[in-house]
C-alpha cells in the first residue's frame, strides 16, 4: 500500500452558497469512498469565489482513485457544475503520523503512559514512528496519529479512525505485532479512553 497523502484542490465559483452546498453534498459522498481520511473546505478570504479544498487519503491509490470518480460520476455532477474554473490540483507526501482531518463521527483513542526508566524521547519517538509506518497506517480506517508529551511528565498517543469501532479494532491489532510490541516494552500505561468526535 501507498503512503498516505494530502490533495490540495484550488478553484473557483460562480454562486457561492450554492457551490458550498454542492460542496458539502460531495464532502458527504467522498466520506464512502476507499481511503477517505477527511475533507477540510476552505473559502478565499479576500475573494468569496476563491476555494480550495485540502482532502486526506490513506494512500495515493486511493486518492487517484478518487479523482476519477469525482471527475466521472454523475453522483458528482451538481458538484464539478459549481466549479467555474479549475486551478490545480496536486497529491502530497504527508508525514508518518497522517494528518487528521477530524470530522464528527470519527473514532478517538487517547492512551496515557509513562516512559520505563532508561527509556530515552528518541527512542520512543522511533518506535512510535515505525509503529506507525509498518503497522497502523495500513489499517483500514486509520486518519492519523500524534505523540504528545505532557507538563506531568506523562505521555498521550492520540490516535484517529473513522468510526469508534475502526479505533478500537486497530488498537486491538496491536497484539502480537512486532513494531507495536517493541513501542509497549518501552512504556507504563496509566489508561486508554475510545472516544467520538463531535
Amino acid at each position: 500500500m501507498s503512503r498516505p497523502c494530502l490533495e490540495i484542490v484550488t478553484y473557483t465559483v460562480t454562486q457561492a452558497d450554492e457551490a458550498d452546498a454542492r460542496r458539502e453534498g460531495a464532502r458527504a459522498l467522498a466520506c464512502g469512498l476507499p481511503g477517505f481520511a477527511g475533507w477540510l473546505a476552505l473559502s478565499g478570504v479576500h475573494d468569496g469565489s476563491e476555494r480550495a479544498d485540502l482532502v486526506a487519503w490513506t494512500s495515493t491509490d486511493s486518492a487517484d482513485h478518487a479523482a476519477k470518480t469525482v471527475g466521472q460520476s454523475e453522483a458528482y455532477a451538481p458538484f464539478r457544475a459549481s466549479i467555474k474554473q479549475m486551478g490545480t490540483m496536486n497529491h502530497y507526501a504527508l508525514p508518518a503520523g497522517g494528518l487528521a482531518l477530524m470530522q464528527p463521527g470519527d473514532g478517538v483513542e487517547i492512551g496515557l503512559f509513562r516512559l520505563r526508566e532508561g527509556v530515552t524521547q528518541d527512542a520512543l519517538r522511533t518506535a512510535h514512528t515505525a509503529m506507525i509506518a509498518n503497522h497502523l497506517s495500513r489499517q483500514p480506517g486509520w486518519r492519523g496519529q500524534r505523540l504528545v508529551s505532557l507538563n506531568d511528565g506523562t505521555w498521550a498517543d492520540l490516535a484517529f479512525a473513522e468510526t469508534p469501532a475502526a479505533a478500537e479494532r486497530i488498537c486491538a491489532s496491536w497484539a502480537g505485532q512486532a513494531d507495536c510490541e517493541a513501542f509497549l516494552a518501552m512504556i507504563e500505561p496509566v489508561s486508554m479512553n475510545f472516544g467520538t468526535v463531535n
